[in-house]
């Protein structure tokens, strides 16, 4: 693993952090996203917002961009509407909400598949290609994930898994092999459909909570745009 610094990021004191800093910031970061889309939100998290503790001080140490910005800023409105709520309501708020935008039982407002966002429909071809970049990572879903390989959780969990990766990666070339990967995913898929989805959920979403949500997301992938390229640069 290398340990040099990162150009064109800043760490929590104004130097530049290391590469592994910056793949453990990305890793733990698309923990949060995916599970947020995966699962309906858990009792923790809805404590945490009623006592102010749903922070992301270590994605702050890097250069965020304005969609993550205003993520931050719905996400702590939400946060600050919350404070002093009791926890098992605010939770059944959550859950509902979470059960109309992803689980159903009606026709899903905002369809959360890239096959949806690159051919106007559910399955068919985009799915086929989703699969077979997986297979290509050497990976295939659990029977126990019921959503079909390009639902948005599941693109997330994917690029967590690279990360996971690369910071037990014992040589560069492995190390840029799962960078490298990342890359092509995000060319190929993640970015043709992601940011249009995270723009629609926005404007259909009611709630601060999946608002902020929405453009953490998009703001994440676009600085993800940047980022990845440069680690594959600083891999070599």
């Amino acid at each position: 693993m290398s340990d040099k610094p990162l150009q064109g990021f800043r760490g929590q004191r104004g130097e530049a952090p290391l590469i592994e800093e910056i793949l453990e910031i990305r890793r733990n970061f698309y923990a949060l996203l995916y599970r947020l889309y995966v699962e309906a939100p858990p009792r923790e998290l809805a404590d945490d917002l009623v006592n102010e503790r749903f922070h992301f001080q270590e994605l702050r140490s890097l250069d965020i961009n304005a969609e993550l910005s205003e993520g931050f800023r719905l996400l702590n409105k939400f946060m600050e509407k919350s404070k002093g709520r009791e926890v098992d309501a605010l939770h059944e708020e959550l859950v509902r909400e979470y059960t109309r935008l992803f689980i159903g039982p009606f026709k899903l407002p905002v369809q959360p598949y890239e096959a949806w966002w690159v051919s106007g429909h559910l399955l068919g071809e985009p799915l086929v290609k989703v699969k077979a970049f997986y297979r290509k990572a050497g990976i295939a879903k659990s029977s126990e994930y019921k959503e079909p390989e390009d639902h948005i959780g599941f693109e997330l969990k994917f690029m967590h898994y690279l990360c996971e990766e690369e910071l037990s990666a014992d040589t560069q070339e492995r190390l840029k092999e799962c960078l490298t990967l990342q890359r092509e995913f995000l060319d190929e898929h993640i970015l043709k459909w992601m940011p249009a989805y995270c723009d629609a959920l926005y404007a259909y979403e009611r709630t601060d909570f999946y608002k902020g949500i929405a453009k953490l997301t998009k703001g994440f992938i676009l600085l993800e745009d940047t980022v990845i390229s440069d680690l594959v640069e600083s891999a070599r």
